[in-house]
């Protein structure tokens, strides 16, 4: 089995043995909380205004959902599943998508992952990708 731990959350990620180990596509089979985490969602996010070619909008995504986590009190490291919408999924944008989410997520093991394919995001015809995110936060510390 391999597995991570992200210190600041606690949050466990895991691929146990005797199944795939999908480490080099960036995704894990197994996200934990740890008891009393808070869980966050993070809505969809696409390469926003400026859009930009796939590999943009996937850090401009990956980015928005850092902002979203640090803004819930924790960061990206907090993720513990991604779901992520392409338009004509194909190898090529499999591989940034590969890329990018190793580089949002350093020496840690990606998160889960879902990669859905789809004709179209939406209204918005140049809009690529979208990704939605669900995590843990470190339990805020709150006077009564």
């Amino acid at each position: 089995m391999t597995s991570s731990m992200d210190a600041k959350t606690g949050l466990k990620i895991e691929n146990p043995h005797g199944m795939f180990d999908p480490s080099h596509l960036a995704f894990s089979h197994l996200a934990i909380a740890p008891a009393g985490a808070q869980v966050v969602w993070v809505a969809g996010q696409s390469g926003g205004a400026d859009k930009g070619d796939f590999a943009d909008q996937t850090a401009t995504a990956l980015s928005s959902i850092d902002k979203a986590m640090q803004a819930s009190g924790g960061d990206i490291g907090g993720v513990a599943k991604l779901t992520v919408y392409i338009v004509d999924h194909d190898k090529a944008k499999h591989a940034v998508l590969i890329d990018a989410v190793k580089l949002a997520f350093g020496d840690r093991l990606a998160p889960a992952c879902t990669i859905v394919p789809l004709q179209q995001l939406g209204t918005d015809p140049d809009m690529l990708i979208e990704i939605e995110a669900f995590g843990v936060v470190p339990v805020q510390d709150k006077e009564t």
